[in-house]
Parts: structure tokens; sequence; C-alpha cells
């Protein structure tokens, strides 16, 4: 019996939610794709439940994407997470070493490069550092 991949979206446009939902359930039935329409949201979900991988939007009203991906990390410091934003990569090189952000996208972002990236690093995510996940996991129970 194989498990499902959890993705997490976090994006306060509901347009860009919807797209990149519709998008990644296409991926296949293997995947659970969840939405939140902020990073307080996002936040509380990823409390609840954990993800494999963690797409959001860095420029978010009260918690931003980079505010919302150290929270994650105290929780699940092995969640790949692949930022979006319309405000330019580059200047973020440094707090996504930090915080070992898979990658950045700038918006606009076409629905074949959400899959592309998403199932690349999904990928990434159930190699070796699969067994590390499993791990920390049981360590934290």
């Amino acid at each position: 019996m194989g498990t499902s991949k959890r993705i997490l979206v976090v994006d306060d446009d509901e347009r860009v939610l919807l797209v990149f939902h519709d998008a990644l359930v296409k991926l296949g039935s293997e995947y659970e794709v969840v939405t939140a329409a902020n990073g307080r949201v996002g936040l509380e979900k990823a409390k609840e439940a954990s993800f494999d991988l963690i797409i959001t939007d860095l420029r978010m009203p009260d918690i931003d994407g980079i505010a919302f991906t150290e929270a994650v990390r105290a929780l699940d410091s092995v969640a790949t997470v692949i930022w979006v934003t319309a405000y330019g990569c580059h200047k973020l090189k440094a707090d996504a070493a930090r915080l070992a952000v898979y990658r950045c996208l700038n918006k606009p972002v076409e629905i074949r490069e959400i899959r592309e990236t998403a199932r690349q690093a999904l990928d990434v995510a159930a190699g070796p550092r699969a067994g590390f996940r499993a791990k920390v996991k049981a360590s934290l129970s």
C-alpha cells in the first residue's frame, strides 16, 4: 500500500491557490494537495500534519513567506520548501540557503513549471532524505 505525498500551497491570492491546486492535483491520485489562504492558516495546517512539499508565496499579510518557512522549519526541518514571488528571487539567496529552500520561482509561474518543479522536489524528498525524515518523525513521536 503506497503512501500519498502531501503538498501544502500557501498564498493570499485565491486565484493562485486555485491554479496551483488544480495543476498539482493533476500530478496523480498519489498526491494530496492542501491549500491555505495565508501564512497563519498554513502554519496551523503544518502543525496538524506533516507535508512532503510546501509551496509558499513570500509576500503575504501577517506572516510572510520567510517567517512562515522559519516556523515550518521549527516544526519539521525536512519538509521540502519552494518559494514563489513576484518580487525576484535573486535578493533572497541568503535566506533561501539559511532555510534550506529547494527552489525559488518568479511569478508568474507557468502551470508546467510548477508541476515539474513540484515533481522534482518530491523526487528529492523521496530519495536519501526519506529515511532521515522517518527517523526524525519517529524521534519526535
